[in-house]
């Protein structure tokens, strides 16, 4: 008599048909969320809530990825479709600000090297700070959330080769600022656009340079604030184009708001100002406590007259802040490339 065989093996189908619904309702649901974030996004030009997710678009781009991968394992085309549609959103409002390579002929020499840096109130790390500002060598460098400590110390240090400063240092509030330079200023002043907040302009080597520092957009008034700060400083920057129209302006500081935001797009449009890069420039200023690359932001920034050319972009080390510099090398544009190098489809003021 024959034994009876066993049954055929059915856990194995059973238990891939249960994973891959698993993943089907994960991506359902991580798909709503990218959906309802990107569409949130659209409305950063009046909430906050939607203008932080707006500068969060690296990180949004990430999470998207992860929840293609989701639909394909879960075996949901459409709702990668979805996420895909979601991604490329995000992709081209950031790449909407991708920058060329230099249009200028390769004999034409930089002419002034500038540098921002957010130094954080709290940082006790003033060799670090000087350190970063003798390897970047600026003509002209912009410290934010300047204490009077740290003021002291590079007044000391930096005098010899940078005898030239205006400084307002703060030790509470974090909205300390100076100006340091090699050379010397044919006018200086420290002014307030609507806080009781201090930026300073100088003109130096024949340009009109503005450092500033307005709120972060944290909360309702804050947002409002920040983007009013903006608007102002590009009213007055305009006034300046109007009484100079040959004179190059630089806008150097912690604008707390990243290039992916409206509000960024806006700024340039009213001052006219571009922001100084090479490429796509991706590359975080800023970072959360302990994070690295996907948690940073871009928020440190060097904005320029269309007369001039960025030829070169740095990103700095860790220097004991929150915030990393950033620093250019720039150069005039041979007459007549002024408007090549403007914004697409605008026309110079």
């Amino acid at each position: 008599m024959n034994e009876l065989s066993d049954p055929p093996e059915i856990e194995t189908p059973i238990r891939s048909s249960l994973l891959t619904d698993v993943f089907a309702a994960l991506a359902r649901l991580a798909c709503l969320a990218v959906l309802l974030v990107t569409v949130a996004t659209l409305l950063a030009r009046w909430f906050w809530v939607s203008d932080l997710l707006a500068n969060l678009r690296t990180q949004q781009l990430i999470a998207i990825a992860v929840v293609i991968a989701l639909c394909a394992i879960g075996r949901q085309s459409r709702l990668a479709s979805i996420a895909a549609v979601c991604f490329l959103v995000h992709f081209a409002a950031m790449f909407a600000q991708r920058v060329p390579d230099p249009m200028s002929a390769a004999d034409v020499e930089p002419t002034l090297r500038v540098m921002t840096m957010n130094v954080l109130t709290s940082n006790r790390s003033y060799q670090g700070v000087l350190d970063e500002i003798r390897q970047v060598d600026p003509d002209v460098v912009a410290i934010l959330e300047l204490s009077r400590g740290m003021d002291n110390y590079l007044t000391d240090q930096l005098s010899p080769r940078y005898p030239h400063a205006v400084t307002r240092p703060q030790d509470h509030g974090n909205f300390g600022i100076g100006v340091y330079s090699k050379h010397p200023f044919a006018d200086a002043d420290a002014f307030e656009l609507n806080e009781s907040i201090k930026s300073i302009e100088v003109e130096c080597l024949g340009c009109r340079l503005i450092a500033t520092h307005p709120l972060p957009p944290m909360g309702a008034g804050q947002f409002r604030s920040r983007n009013e700060h903006l608007q102002l400083l590009a009213d007055r920057i305009r006034r300046s184009q109007k009484r100079a129209a040959e004179q190059p302006i630089i806008v150097m500081g912690d604008l707390n708001v990243t290039p992916w935001s409206p509000h960024f797009g806006e700024f340039e449009r009213r001052s006219g100002l571009r922001r100084a890069k090479r490429g796509l420039a991706v590359t975080p200023t800023w970072y959360a406590s302990g994070s690295r690359f996907p948690m940073g932001l871009v928020l440190d920034h060097i904005l320029i007259s269309r007369s001039l050319e960025c030829a070169s972009y740095r990103v700095g080390p860790d220097i004991g802040s929150d915030h990393r510099s950033v620093s250019v090398q720039l150069r005039r544009l041979p007459d007549g490339h002024a408007l090549e190098a403007g914004f697409a489809g605008q026309t110079p003021q």
